[in-house]
């Protein structure tokens, strides 16, 4: 007989225990294959798009082609600023050496990126910052690159440089170097503030954008409409090929009102202005400026500003080296254009202002006269005229204005001081003057003054400077004291006596035009106001002004000895202490009595002295290129004014 050992029974909780535990696991196991199902059908199905595009994003490049910008011409057709094909060396963030995962690598290519392109590390460092925003695209950091040498040596040793790429360009070329140079502007890349602003909504970062002058005023004109190419490349960023093409739009094109010879003769009967003074003993002037308009419609037919700049420095970016150098104090300010922004006292050019808001009122008559000894005295204080002797007794208005008779416009600004309210300020202010001209450049001067009692109340610092007195009416009204003007200031206030009493706004911009040169959008005259004074007291004043230019006694006869046609002008030698007097001249063409006036004439030497010897054989030049008539007045001029 076999014994078999007796077999323990489990106990009947133990046997629902394991029932429980397997059951558990099935559990587990089932929610675990349900987990990585979703997973898949989550990747696959709710998630295949943006992955899919992911994987394109690597796999595909749009880029963008930035649109060349339309050619600038003068009102003849000649071309002032257009286009060259150039090269631009561009970074693209995601195929550069990542700053978090391999720091020494990204580092040493910067280094080595900078001494290529002489360009600070920190500036390569800031343009990697703004084009991580959007990695994708390249972001240029040089522009206008030469071939044989950075261009060829990026390409040699391109495995050293990452994600930086050379791509075709158009940068701005200026045939005429220094030509109007404040009134085209210069082209630039777009900054942080001006992409938020809304007429730049459609551009990103590394877009370039007119940053000054009509370039800047007509951008949206000019700038056109970019392309793109999306390019297919292989694992290392090379482009393997072009998917879609789309090709810019070129900007429209741009004609102004300047005339490019007029411009030409104005710039350089500055620098003719500047050696007279020179010659004449007045060594520190060194800038200038003239505006020349036309009286009929406000269009500018030349404004220059001297010193000025090649703009072409701006191509590609200027150098540190190159701005310290244009905004060193022995430079003279190149980048400020001074027919816009100079503020200067305006000197005798004021007075045949001032006289026709003396006549408008009826404080005085053409044949109202006053004694000139030479000196003018009121509230124990004394003028002195320009001329030591005087001018002698009887002076009438056309013979102040013929002579520049300081003591008859003290006695007017003696006079006007007695009236009640503002009357000379407010005449003033209906020519322009204190305001902005509205001229369609950026960057107009506010600080333009006609100063009254409301304006020395505010600015003076104890009761006493608060007080307007009879000198400060007296200052004003031969152009001194605290008046300010600027030159298109003055051109503009011209123009009204020109005219017959219509002030203009001041424009640049004649017409847009297609490639074709069709006419897109014709610029019209803009009339700002009407003086409100009488066209009679108007032909007054030019009478007297002629009289300047071409009587025995004229302040400018000699200047305009010869000079066929009429001219109406005005001489002005304004004090700026400590600085040496500027010379002033105003003047407008033909001034006859048939013939309507064309061309308005303003011109300043700074610290250039006399009016009459130095600034107005300046607005000769201007005219006789104007008219083209037969150079004269080479002459030594001696002072008179």
């Amino acid at each position: 007989m076999i014994l078999e050992p007796a077999r323990k029974r489990r106990p009947p909780e133990d046997e629902s225990f394991v029932g429980i535990r397997v059951g558990v696991l099935l559990v587990i196991a089932c929610v675990l294959f349900g987990v990585i199902a979703f997973r898949l059908w989550y990747l696959q199905v709710l998630s295949g798009d943006s992955y899919t595009a992911v994987a394109a994003n690597n796999r595909l490049r749009e880029v963008r082609v930035e649109a060349p910008r339309g050619v600038i011409y003068d009102r003849n057709g000649k071309i002032l600023v257009d286009n060259r094909a150039g090269l631009t060396v561009g970074i693209l963030p995601m195929a550069m050496f990542s700053p978090k995962k391999q720091p020494e690598q990204f580092a040493e290519e910067i280094r080595r990126l900078s001494e290529v392109l002489e360009v600070p590390e920190a500036d390569l460092l800031a343009a990697y910052e703004k084009a991580k925003k959007d990695p994708y695209v390249t972001y240029p950091i040089k522009e206008d690159v030469p071939r044989e040498t950075v261009v060829a040596y990026l390409k040699e040793h391109s495995d050293q440089f990452p994600g930086v790429q050379v791509e075709k360009a158009f940068v701005r070329r200026y045939p005429n170097k220094s030509l109007a140079t404040h009134v085209l502007g210069y082209v630039g890349e777009i900054s942080q503030t001006e992409l938020g602003q809304q007429e730049f909504a459609t551009l990103k970062m590394g877009a370039h954008v007119g940053k000054d002058g009509v370039e800047r005023t007509y951008d949206s004109y000019l700038r056109g409409t970019d392309g793109w190419k999306t390019v297919e490349v292989d694992a290392a960023g090379r482009p393997k090929r072009f998917l879609d093409d789309v090709a810019p739009t070129p900007g429209a094109n741009l004609v102004l009102t300047i005339d490019a010879d007029l411009q030409q003769a104005s710039e350089d009967a500055i620098l003719e202005g500047i050696k007279r003074a020179h010659e004449q003993g007045f060594v520190n002037a060194s800038g200038g400026a003239v505006v020349a308009l036309d009286p009929r419609n406000g269009e500018i037919r030349a404004l220059a500003s001297f010193p000025d700049y090649d703009p072409s420095l701006w191509v590609g970016g200027m150098s540190k080296q190159k701005f310290s150098e244009l905004t060193a104090p022995e430079s003279h300010q190149p980048l400020f254009n001074r027919a816009l922004n100079g503020l200067y006292p305006a000197g005798s050019t004021f007075k045949p202002f001032v006289a026709a808001v003396a006549l408008n009122a009826g404080l005085v008559t053409p044949e109202t006269i006053y004694d000139c000894s030479g000196k003018f005295s009121v509230a124990q204080q004394t003028w002195r005229d320009w001329l030591k002797q005087g001018h002698g007794p009887g002076i009438d208005l056309l013979t102040a204005i013929k002579e520049s008779c300081d003591v008859y416009f003290y006695n007017l600004g003696n006079l006007l001081y007695q009236q009640e309210g503002p009357v000379l300020q407010d005449g003033l202010r209906q020519f322009g003057f204190g305001q902005k001209t509205g001229i369609d450049l950026p960057g107009e001067t506010d600080k333009t003054r006609v100063p009254d009692k409301y304006w020395k109340r505010e600015q003076g610092k104890s009761a006493e400077d608060k007080l307007w007195k009879p000198g400060d009416e007296i200052n004003l009204a031969i152009g001194q004291g605290d008046l300010l003007v600027t030159p298109l200031q003055l051109a503009v206030a011209l123009s009204a006596i020109a005219n017959g009493g219509t002030l203009w706004v001041p424009r640049l911009g004649l017409r847009i035009t297609d490639a074709s040169g069709n006419v897109v959008h014709q610029f019209e005259p803009e009339q700002r106001a009407q003086l409100g004074i009488d066209r009679q007291i108007l032909e007054l004043i030019e009478e007297g002004m002629v009289l300047v230019t071409s009587e025995v006694g004229g302040t400018a006869r000699i200047a305009f000895e010869g000079f066929a046609i009429p001219v109406a002008g005005k001489t002005g030698t304004a004090e700026k202490r400590p600085e040496d007097d500027y010379a002033l001249f105003i003047a407008y063409a033909p001034a006859d009595p048939v013939k309507e006036p064309e061309i308005v004439v303003v011109a300043i030497i700074e610290q250039g002295g006399h009016g009459s010897s130095v600034a107005a054989p300046v607005v000769r030049r201007v005219l006789e290129a104007y008219f083209h008539t037969q150079s004269g007045g080479t002459q030594i001029i001696p002072a008179t004014e």
